[in-house]
């Protein structure tokens, strides 16, 4: 590999590291996001046997309209407004996906899940989207 070579694929790793989203990018947007807690959403929780992926079990602690936890393997940022939740799902500095859920009559919540952008602010919300659906375990 040429000099020139390395050099482009320095910058493109520069490139793709300084796009990537922190919880520093997706913190301001959950704030703005909570809202009214209509319902403790902590506890256990899994997307197994739902439509969409299987991203795992998951276990939430709830403080008033922020929670916190795991998702499988990520650990999750979110916040819930009325029927709403929206969750920021990272590993270490980065934050892979971001997703709206909406609760259904069971008591479930499903929506869309983007990778690599803020859910609201990305046009992945209406094409390259994934389906999430979590149900609680138990109560």
């Amino acid at each position: 590999m040429n000099l020139k070579n390395i050099c482009l694929a320095c910058l493109l790793t520069l490139t793709l590291a300084a796009c990537a989203l922190t919880r520093s990018d997706t913190n301001p947007w959950l704030d703005s996001r909570a809202g009214t807690a209509s319902e403790n959403i902590g506890g256990k929780w899994t997307t197994a046997g739902g439509i969409g992926a299987n991203w795992g079990e998951g276990n939430f602690i709830q403080d008033g309209s922020r929670f916190y936890g795991t998702l499988g393997a990520y650990y999750v940022d979110g916040s819930i407004n009325g029927e709403h939740l929206y969750l920021a799902l990272s590993s270490g500095r980065k934050v892979y996906y971001t997703a709206r859920l909406r609760r259904a009559p069971d008591g479930s919540y499903g929506g869309k899940v983007v990778q690599g952008a803020i859910i609201d602010h990305s046009n992945q919300a209406d094409e390259g989207f994934q389906l999430m659906t979590m149900r609680r375990i138990g109560k």
